[in-house]
């Protein structure tokens, strides 16, 4: 139940990430916008940059910390409340990878824009909600499935 919920709002967010993309290497392919650097574009690299970490790794770690701090002294936490965190945190986490679309849409140094892409696909990849994971999540904050 669990795995099925995260991942439905896991795909709600990647599919239309996945379809940006596409546009904007076929916006590339056929030459449709032209990309000049500039300075703007040298000003906007460092917030994408910026924004991109903030939304993959460090509003995570903020989001779990409240959350930990919240239930620390109880010794159990329901179904319900688990649930509520890991949507949130894959929504948070699952904003990072927009940011992407705008280093192909700016033409930015690719220092920056291979930092995002790779910042992106840690928030891919890391908070795919897998079956280990849940595991791990569930025995971390002591949930049971009789805890309803």
């Amino acid at each position: 139940m669990i795995k099925k919920e995260l991942k439905k709002v896991y795909m709600k967010l990647l599919f239309p990430f996945i379809i940006l993309l596409a546009l904007a290497y076929l916006c590339q392919f056929f030459e449709i916008f032209q990309r000049e650097e500039s300075e703007f574009s040298r000003i906007f690299s460092v917030t994408l940059l910026v924004l991109a970490a903030l939304f993959s790794l460090a509003l995570p770690v903020f989001y779990r910390t409240l959350f930990v701090n919240k239930i620390k002294d109880r010794k159990t936490i329901t179904i319900n409340e688990f649930l509520k965190f890991e949507k949130d945190l894959i929504v948070i986490a699952m904003i990072a990878p927009y940011f992407v679309f705008f280093t192909l849409l700016i033409s930015i140094p690719e220092f920056y824009s291979g930092t995002v892409i790779i910042i992106a696909l840690y928030a891919i990849y890391y908070y795919y909600p897998s079956e280990k994971r849940i595991k791990f999540e569930k025995r971390l904050f002591r949930i049971t499935e009789e805890n309803k």
